[in-house]
C-alpha cells in the first residue's frame, strides 16, 4: 500500500487516516520516519486521554524524537472526540482500537509495518482503553502507560467527575460529544464498568502484550503511585514502574519532560527480554 500524492511535514511523510466503524468515521494522522529508515517500520500507536485537548500537530511535536529513531507514529481521535464522528463510551473506544489493529494488519500486509514491533503509548484515560485492547489481541509488543487513569470506577462515582464533565460542556463545547446529559452518561458508564471485559482487575490478569512500562508522578493525585502498585499486583505481566518524584498528573517542568522522554526512548528501543 502506497499513499498517492505524498504530503510532507518537514522531513516526515504524513498521511490522513479515516476509519469507518459502525457507520461513523474516526480520524487520525500517520507519520512516517525519515527516508533513511527502511520499511517495514516499527510502529507506535498513540492513545489519547480525556478530554483530549491537544492537536495532532502538538502531539507529534512532543514525540518527534521517536520518528527520528525510525518509528512510524499513528495518532487518532476515538469517536466522540474532536475530529471524529459519533459519541464517546468505553465500548466505542475499545471497538475503535480494534479497528485500528485491523488497519495496522492491512498495512503490514503491504510491508509498511513490522508486525513484530507494534507498540502503544497511552496517556491518561487512553491507558485504560489500551489495557482492555491488550487483553484482547496478541499483536502488541510493548505497552507504555503515561500517567494512567486506572480506577475508573472510583472516578466515575466521585463528585469531581460530575464537575469535570460540567466544565467540559461549558468551556469546551464540541470537544467531547455524548456527555451533554451528565447523569445519563455517568449511568451508562457505570453500566459499562459492570461488564467483565471492562473491569480493570480482570483486564490486567489477561494481558497479551509482551512488555509493560508505567510512568507515573510521585505527586499524582488522580492515580497515586500506591494505586498503580496495588492494581498491578495481580497483573499477569510484571510491569516496570517508573516514579518521577515531584511530578503531578501532567507535567510542564522541562526536567520532568526530559526524564519522561528518556524513559520512553529506552523502553521502545531496548531489545525484548525474551
Amino acid at each position: 500500500m502506497e499513499f498517492k500524492n505524498k504530503i510532507y511535514d518537514g522531513n516526515f511523510e504524513v498521511a490522513e487516516v479515516s476509519i469507518e466503524n459502525e457507520g461513523q468515521i474516526f480520524r487520525g494522522v500517520l507519520y512516517f520516519p525519515p527516508e533513511k529508515h527502511e520499511k517495514p517500520y516499527p510502529l507506535i500507536i498513540y492513545f489519547h486521554g480525556f478530554p483530549q485537548l491537544f492537536s495532532f500537530k502538538e502531539i507529534i511535536q512532543n514525540y518527534e524524537y521517536l520518528l527520528n529513531l525510525g518509528f512510524a507514529f499513528l495518532i487518532f481521535n476515538f469517536r466522540g472526540y474532536k475530529y471524529s464522528e459519533g459519541t464517546i463510551s468505553i465500548k466505542s473506544q475499545v471497538f475503535d482500537s480494534l479497528k485500528v489493529i485491523e488497519f495496522v494488519k492491512k498495512m503490514a500486509g503491504h510491508d509498511i509495518f513490522n508486525l513484530n514491533n507494534i507498540n502503544i503509548l497511552a496517556h491518561d484515560f487512553g491507558a485504560y482503553i489500551a489495557l482492555i485492547l491488550s487483553s484482547k489481541v496478541k499483536l502488541i509488543n510493548k505497552l507504555l502507560l503515561l500517567t494512567p487513569i486506572l480506577d475508573l470506577q472510583r472516578h466515575v462515582e466521585s463528585v469531581e467527575f460530575y464537575k469535570a464533565l460540567s466544565y467540559i460542556n461549558r468551556f469546551l463545547p464540541g470537544n467531547v460529544r455524548g456527555i451533554d446529559n451528565i447523569l445519563d452518561f455517568i449511568k451508562m458508564t457505570k453500566k459499562e464498568l459492570s461488564k467483565r471485559d471492562y473491569k480493570i482487575e480482570k483486564v490486567i490478569q489477561r494481558l497479551k502484550n509482551k512488555e509493560l512500562k508505567i510512568i507515573t508522578g510521585g505527586k499524582d493525585k488522580i492515580t497515586p503511585v500506591f494505586e498503580v502498585e496495588n492494581i498491578f499486583k495481580e497483573c499477569n505481566i510484571t510491569p516496570q514502574v517508573v516514579k518521577i518524584e515531584l511530578m503531578e498528573h501532567e507535567s510542564i517542568d522541562e526536567d520532568e519532560i526530559e526524564e519522561i522522554k528518556t524513559e520512553i526512548k529506552n523502553f521502545f528501543t531496548q531489545i525484548n527480554k525474551d
